[in-house]
């Protein structure tokens, strides 16, 4: 997956001639993986890599940021990991575009990606009441909140949209994902809450 963002990660070994950047980060809690955060100042490129922690080799490329398009092609990502360390959610918070969830899932050595249901909280016609709210502040941003003891994902999605005087709406879908056998996702339970905020309101 090939993402932009914003990252401030404390720097814990830096290469001087290339001006690198390099942190390890997020350990899995059985202490075999880590992630490896690699930014480079001088093009912008950043990389986010699964490693085995003992050794420092890298089992999979996460994400990688296209140097190309600058300031704009910044991350930042959230890991969060099951407890038994065979699976984690991954955030990626990118620069002005909101967030995105990925799940992998142990797959011997190293995890391979599941691909999940479309999550989206949509604010629909019904939803705003007539009023209108025509500038988008926030699409379907969404993030991996925790996962439950029976193995399940709760992830929350979120929908901002203002202006038009009629003040602003948010529509906030937390969903529980389940994960079969065969590792397939689905939506076990879904909740929308919609808030509106009139124009003038603290």
């Amino acid at each position: 997956m090939s993402i932009l963002v914003t990252c401030s990660y404390p720097v814990c070994g830096e290469e001087t001639e290339e001006e690198t950047k390099k942190t390890i980060e997020a350990p899995s809690p059985d202490g075999q993986f880590a992630f490896r955060y690699t930014g480079e100042s001088d093009s912008e490129k950043q990389t986010y890599d699964l490693i085995d922690k003992r050794s420092g080799k890298v089992l999979m490329s996460v994400a990688e940021s296209d140097p190309d398009l600058g300031p704009s092609a910044r991350f930042k990502m959230e890991v969060l990991w099951r407890p038994d360390s065979k699976a984690f959610a991954l955030t990626a918070m990118l620069w002005k575009r909101g967030s995105n969830v990925e799940v992998y899932v142990r797959n011997g050595s190293t995890f391979r990606h599941i691909e999940l249901p479309e999550l989206l909280a949509d604010i629909t016609e019904k939803i705003k009441g007539g009023k209108s709210f025509p500038h988008v502040v926030e699409l379907n941003s969404q993030s991996a909140k925790r996962w439950q003891k029976d193995g399940a994902l709760i992830v929350e999605i979120e929908s901002i949209q203002d202006g038009g005087g009629d003040g602003s709406i948010t529509a906030t879908r937390t969903v529980v994902l389940t994960f079969d056998r065969s590792d397939k996702a689905k939506i076990r339970k879904s909740t929308m809450k919609v808030a509106v905020e009139k124009q003038g309101d603290e």
